[in-house]
């Protein structure tokens, strides 16, 4: 008998839910971070790390020890948020390839996202647009697999679609 969310007591389903719904809270500051900084404009976010010289001194390019505190934090919380859903994902009746698609998604965009200051301040300009493939990437593999831990925690997969759920 394989473990499910559906099957665990209503504390462990509460717990689970709460955890969820703050990380997607966080998610959401995440994004009007994003939006406060870079209006979720590609030139915005050049001027951002690349500095803007109609500013003068008061908007220079972000210097490496900027980039190096900002992906520090990221490359250790990000990670652990995901490493809760993805071990989540194992009371979720889904067939094996498509808890890989949100592992190696998830992967991807936490090593994307954290790469483009980089890229935007030391090799292109042009690599900004890549900020929204990673945000869109941490999204999508944050929410698509949280939304079926939920589903599964107080619904459940109707017994037809067992032993593996297919999307």
């Amino acid at each position: 008998m394989n473990f499910r969310f559906y099957q665990v007591n209503s504390i462990l389903k509460w717990t689970l839910t709460a955890y969820l719904i703050l990380v997607g809270l966080g998610f959401g500051v995440a994004g009007l971070q994003s939006y406060e900084r870079y209006h979720l404009n590609h030139e915005k976010a050049r001027e951002y790390y690349l500095g803007d010289p109609a500013e003068g001194d008061m908007a220079l390019a972000k210097p490496y020890g900027h980039l190096l505190s900002v992906t520090h934090v990221h490359s250790y919380t990000m990670p652990l948020v995901f490493l809760t859903l993805w071990l989540g994902l194992q009371g979720v009746p889904l067939r094996s390839i498509w808890k890989k698609v949100f592992i190696a998604g998830g992967v991807f965009s936490i090593l994307l996202y954290n790469t483009v200051p980089y890229l935007v301040r030391y090799y292109s300009p042009q690599s900004a647009f890549l900020f929204t493939v990673g945000g869109l990437g941490l999204y999508l593999f944050f929410f698509w697999p949280a939304g079926l831990i939920l589903y599964e925690t107080w619904i459940g997969f109707t017994p037809k679609d067992e032993p593996y759920l297919d999307l």
